[in-house]
């Protein structure tokens, strides 16, 4: 299987949706050094939920002038997006405030513009530079305001996002097998013999395998958040056609990494 790509936003699990599935699974962590991040959102795309009028648009605050600023109606909530052209491994986010800042908000990231993880959150915002180590995957990152610190909008003279592009790090893929003897859960289970836990106990002689029907599931939890860069399938016979490799930060919303309808079975990378 195509690996997907690094860095995926602070998966703390990962699942496997497929028909009937027998496998060892394998979660390759991407290596701890990462390369020196980018400017990635300077001159990118932005869109708002509102501005305050024509002259604090979006666009002013990915612009790289300080002397601009973006600026929203004065309610509550408001957010500021910016669409990063591709996929790229996120580590931190500068706001650059104006008087008129948040008190409460989050910095959220999404693969595709529509369904957004939180990746930092606050309801104690100080104002001036604020600088925010953050890590995920993500294409749009955006700025979700809730709570206004001033009786004027939110208001911002940058909106900067640093990270690698395309999602990859300096190191590549590590060599540690992230799932190994981690809680692991499916679905369904053949029998008392296949149990979930089969799939990554690092024994190939041990499988899981489901129930036969459609859908099914076989999920890991990693322990902690993990930049995956590599999942490996090493399919029994029974093996899925269509499946996804999903990824979730909390065990309940879910994002695809990798999705396919003509998986050939034997092992996958």
């Amino acid at each position: 299987m195509p690996a997907p790509p690094s860095g995926a936003t602070k998966p703390l699990a990962a699942l496997v949706s497929a028909a009937l599935i027998a496998a060892l699974l394998l979660l390759i962590p991407a290596h701890a050094a990462q390369a020196a991040a980018t400017l990635l959102s300077q001159g990118r795309t932005a869109t708002a939920s509102s501005e305050e009028n024509y002259g604090t648009p979006a666009s002013n605050a990915v612009d790289g002038d300080t002397g601009t600023r973006w600026s929203s109606a004065a309610a509550d909530p408001q957010w500021l997006q910016v669409d990063l052209g591709a996929p790229a491994a996120v580590s931190q986010v500068v706001l650059t405030w104006e008087a008129a800042y948040a008190k409460a908000y989050q910095i959220q990231l999404s693969t595709d513009g529509t369904t957004w993880t939180s990746a930092y959150s606050t309801t104690t915002g100080a104002g001036g530079t604020e600088t925010l180590n953050v890590s995920g995957t993500a294409r749009y990152v955006r700025l979700y305001g809730t709570a206004r610190a001033t009786g004027y909008g939110y208001s911002l003279w940058e909106f900067q996002v640093y990270g690698t592009p395309g999602g990859g790090t300096a190191g590549g893929c590590g060599t540690t097998d992230a799932a190994q003897g981690r809680t692991a859960k499916a679905s369904s289970e053949e029998n008392y013999g296949t149990p979930a836990s089969n799939a990554v106990d690092g024994d190939t002689g041990t499988r899981w395998s489901s129930a036969a029907s459609d859908p099914q599931w076989l999920q890991v939890d990693l322990g902690s958040a993990q930049s995956v860069c590599q999942v490996v399938l090493t399919w029994e016979a029974a093996y899925a056609k269509a499946y996804q490799i999903q990824l979730s930060t909390d065990g309940t919303t879910w994002t695809s990494a990798y999705s396919t309808t003509t998986g050939a079975g034997a092992p996958r990378r």
